[in-house]
């Protein structure tokens, strides 16, 4: 929790005002906003009469240097060539402060990664007694992390799994990261509507899964007024009670989406259908991305035309495909089943992801 708190509060301080800054001098084109901002460095040089130079950098601007332990002797002639992973102690890599007007400066850095980010910072060269010439201990950068997810995204392809998995009526969203989205890797042949691919969806979102959520939102205040329902709804699955599960969660969509659309400041559109269109334009509407867009997009159009708000004729099965009209309107009879309720708890698993990026940017996690 303190990580996304800590990130929020760097993005609306220094990132927006320096994107916003960057429109306003023509720099960056107004027409091709959101941007993503897959990574973002905040160098606070020192100057001579002490205040402090703020120099925001992000995507392709960031260049990180690090210092690493290498497992052979380099050889004069190879300084300068590239260096593989298989040269070096991966858990010795260190970041290279930058430099400002040559001297150590202190800093901010966050990379994005996937449905997380790594943040780090190192304040201590703006210190008064800071000695840069005396040993100091270096952030440790973990390297190994990074060239695994990028292979990962090469061999893996988490957005088309997510594509995928919504176009076979399971709700894209983060739970499926990273074990559900391996096994799909490797066993192609396997439905998605095969009970060994279920199995593993269950897994991935045990209990454990469900217990650190509940523990952020309650920590952030995420769903005031709400989280007794929610609970509710995850410990009635893990119980069996599937019936109750599905009539308490699904009510919930509707109320907490027409709640954030007020906290933006918008009055919610009496159709509830619209206020999702309404609630999609809100998320796309920020002057920046923290996560992908192409993972972001994924959700959205789930939620805003996904299955869940089709009219109840166009459902083929209740116990397999999730609906709010049905449910709410009493339509369905027969439907609580392991599957849909654990669908339902998904779909609600990607709307609170949604809310999470942007009460981010909004700098609204209390």
């Amino acid at each position: 929790m303190l990580k996304f708190r800590t990130i929020s509060d760097l993005v609306n301080v220094y990132v927006l005002p320096e994107v916003e800054s960057r429109c306003q001098k023509g720099i960056l084109d107004v027409s091709k906003l959101p941007i993503e901002v897959g990574q973002f460095l905040i160098i606070q040089g020192k100057l001579p009469d002490g205040k402090v130079e703020n120099i925001i950098k992000f995507n392709e601007e960031v260049n990180l240097q690090h210092k690493v332990k290498l497992k052979r002797p380099v050889e004069k002639k190879e300084i300068g060539s590239i260096i593989l992973l298989s040269d070096i102690y991966p858990d010795e890599c260190f970041i290279v402060p930058p430099k400002h007007n040559g001297k150590d400066a202190a800093y901010f850095l966050c990379q994005s990664m996937l449905f997380d980010f790594f943040l780090c910072f190192d304040c201590e060269p703006n210190a008064p007694d800071f000695n840069e010439a005396e040993a100091r201990n270096l952030i440790k950068y973990p390297v190994l992390d990074f060239i695994n997810l990028k292979n990962f995204f090469q061999q893996v392809k988490p957005i088309e799994k997510l594509k995928s998995l919504a176009s076979n009526n399971w709700p894209p969203a983060p739970g499926y990261h990273p074990h559900t989205f391996v096994f799909m890797h490797k066993n192609q042949t396997v439905a998605l509507n095969d009970k060994e691919f279920f199995k593993i969806v269950s897994r991935s979102y045990s209990q454990e899964y469900w217990k650190n959520k509940i523990e952020f939102w309650e920590e952030t205040n995420f769903f005031p007024n709400r989280i007794q329902y929610i609970k509710k709804a995850i410990d009635a699955h893990f119980q069996n009670d599937y019936i109750s599960s599905i009539y308490v969660i699904v009510p919930q969509f509707e109320g907490i989406i027409s709640n954030y659309i007020k906290e933006c400041g918008e009055r919610p559109d009496s159709d509830f259908e619209k206020s999702v269109i309404q609630l999609r334009k809100i998320l796309l509407s920020r002057k920046i991305l923290m996560f992908r867009k192409d993972l972001l997009d994924v959700i959205i159009d789930f939620l805003a035309t996904g299955s869940f708000w089709k009219p109840t004729g166009r459902i083929s099965d209740p116990t397999k495909i999730v609906n709010r009209h049905g449910i709410a309107h009493g339509v369905f009879t027969g439907f609580e089943s392991e599957e849909v309720s654990l669908k339902y708890l998904i779909l609600f698993d990607a709307l609170w992801f949604l809310l999470l990026h942007d009460k981010m940017l909004r700098r609204a996690l209390v």
